[in-house]
């Protein structure tokens, strides 16, 4: 289980306020909230790269008071996906992620089925091709919890449903916390999810229990939420 409540400023300005949430493997949460609500500081909090006042607490063990290449053993962090500045090899950008744990580089490729273009470049993966090589390099990383800032930003429909699919599959051996601006894909796919505003936690729970009316005061715009084929699906609207 993975446990948080941290609050951290730049300066005198607040950008988390005492925010709590608390994960467990075969649950999938979803962060989700306007800009600037404090999404991404909050990741970046619970995996170690800000140094927030309150704790962290992974299964037990404190990942605030920790070495960062120990800590890279429990948590690993999957920033938003960004054009690949170096020709590494596939293998060779998946192997940096496994380099302080001795993680299995083979595996966590076949698992987000890039073995077999291992020797190619890393530029020449499409967005969603790379955003799986940031998934495998996180995987070859090994550790228990890993965390996700919107990886499926700037994908087309097919990749973000097939990064969730695997996220999906990889929650059932890890914990799994990821940033998600598209609301149906939250709902479609989230155990939990966590709402902020203002760096504030305004409502958490089940995925099938958040309400119209939360977003609604979050976003500032009518919801509807209809279900299809079994799934939930927000329905907006500009009138306020």
């Amino acid at each position: 289980m993975l446990e948080a409540r941290v609050s951290f400023a730049y300066g005198e300005r607040e950008v988390l306020k005492n925010v709590e949430l608390m994960v467990k493997k075969e649950e999938l949460l979803a962060v989700i909230g306007p800009n600037g609500a404090g999404k991404s500081t909050l990741l970046k909090c619970i995996v170690g790269i800000l140094k927030p006042k309150g704790s962290v607490v992974l299964e037990g063990v404190d990942l605030v008071s920790m070495k960062p290449s120990e800590r890279a053993k429990l948590i690993t962090y999957v920033p938003q996906s960004s054009v690949p500045q170096f020709a590494f090899t596939v293998e060779e950008f998946v192997e940096m992620g496994a380099y302080m744990t001795r993680g299995n580089v083979k595996k966590a490729l076949e698992r987000v089925g890039l073995w077999d273009r291992r020797g190619e470049k890393i530029t020449s993966l499409s967005g969603g091709e790379f955003q799986l090589a940031l998934i495998a390099r996180a995987l070859a990383q090994g550790s228990t919890a890993i965390l996700l800032d919107e990886p499926t930003s700037h994908l087309d429909i097919n990749h973000a449903l097939r990064v969730m699919e695997l996220l999906n599959e990889l929650k059932r051996s890890r914990i799994i916390v990821t940033v998600l601006h598209d609301l149906n894909l939250a709902l479609s796919y989230a155990d939990r999810i966590l709402v902020l505003k203002d760096g504030k936690k305004v409502w958490e729970g089940a995925a099938k229990k958040l309400r119209p009316k939360v977003l609604e005061d979050v976003y500032g715009i009518r919801v509807k939420i209809v279900e299809v084929d079994g799934k939930r699906l927000l329905v907006p609207s500009l009138k306020v």
